[in-house]
């Protein structure tokens, strides 16, 4: 029970992350501990998933078969953690549009600490640490940071202004396209989601369907989602299983290039981060936001299960 408490907690916030464009929700994922695991959960679904599922009502010891269907795929794992995640997201989205337009400077300070400490969890997990490893990191820093430049132009282009939500066929692929694409981004540790929404241009649309309860629209953005991640999934998987150190490094980079976007305090006029100008006053604020997150992520180092125990073990002591 405990653990399940935990899980629909870390999930909360991931759902938290989720819906804030320069915040990743893997980047929360490999903060918790639980990236490889939940990648590994939805890699295992497929196409005999679908069939093992409709085969459940009819037969014998189907008690049985759903017990194999449910462990072989970690279902509980995942109904604890998403069902955190689409709480906290209906919950709270309209407190983070709030806390992102009217405080900005000490939610960008929580974050930047919060990601900036959380870096060495993935250097922890690397087997490895050589010149390829640098390469990969220096790479997907560069990489990060060129589209954090690309989409502060959108930022300040789009306005959080409440949309009309539209019901038309071309609109539901429109939204199940963009939510697939988004969830795809979700797993990656330094690219956020709600920031690839937000260059597709359907971010504050997808917010007004969560604060304005579209159900329909809501059912098909969060399907789309859930493809995108099982299909995602599998590619990550593969990486780590094949190139470990090198995909650590990788999303360490990612994680590293996201603070450029993350730094709270930006030059009048650009979107280029700078030191806080003389006498603002949520400078003091914001340091302190920072210091915050720089120590939650501490305490989850230093009391959490060691980074190098790897998933499966992990799923079997909680077994």
């Amino acid at each position: 029970m405990l653990n399940a408490i935990f899980n629909i907690i870390k999930g909360a916030v991931l759902g938290l992350a989720m819906i804030i464009p320069g915040v990743s929700g893997g980047t929360m994922a490999v903060i918790f501990g639980i990236y490889e695991r939940l990648i590994k959960a939805l890699h295992s679904f497929s196409l005999s998933t679908l069939k093992e599922a409709a085969g459940l009502p009819w037969g014998q010891e189907r008690k049985a078969r759903l017990g194999t269907l449910w462990n072989g795929h970690d279902l509980g794992f995942l109904a604890q953690l998403f069902s955190g995640a689409f709480l906290s997201i209906l919950a709270c989205s309209q407190l983070i549009e709030y806390l992102i337009t009217d405080h900005p400077n000490p939610t960008n300070g929580f974050f930047f600490g919060l990601v900036g400490a959380s870096i060495i969890f993935p250097v922890r997990l690397m087997e490895r640490k050589s010149m390829v490893e640098l390469a990969c990191g220096v790479s997907a820093a560069a990489l990060t940071i060129c589209i954090s430049i690309y989409a502060a132009g959108f930022t300040q282009e789009q306005a959080p202004q409440e949309a009309a939500l539209h019901h038309s066929l071309f609109n539901y692929v429109r939204l199940a396209v963009c939510g697939c694409a988004a969830s795809s981004a979700m797993l990656l540790p330094g690219i956020s989601g709600s920031f690839l929404l937000l260059l597709l241009g359907v971010y504050h649309e997808v917010l007004g369907i969560i604060n304005q309860r579209d159900y329909l629209l809501l059912v098909i953005f969060t399907a789309s989602c859930a493809i995108g991640l099982v299909l995602f999934a599998r590619l990550i998987d593969l990486l780590l299983r094949r190139y470990r150190s090198p995909t650590m490094a990788f999303l360490g980079g990612l994680m590293a290039g996201s603070l450029w976007n993350l730094w709270p305090f930006r030059e009048t006029g650009s979107s280029s981060p700078a030191w806080p100008a003389e006498g603002d006053s949520t400078a003091g604020v914001t340091l302190l936001a920072f210091l915050a997150g720089s120590a939650i992520v501490g305490g989850l180092a230093f009391y959490g299960r060691s980074p190098k125990r790897n998933d499966s073990e992990k799923q079997t002591a909680e077994v």
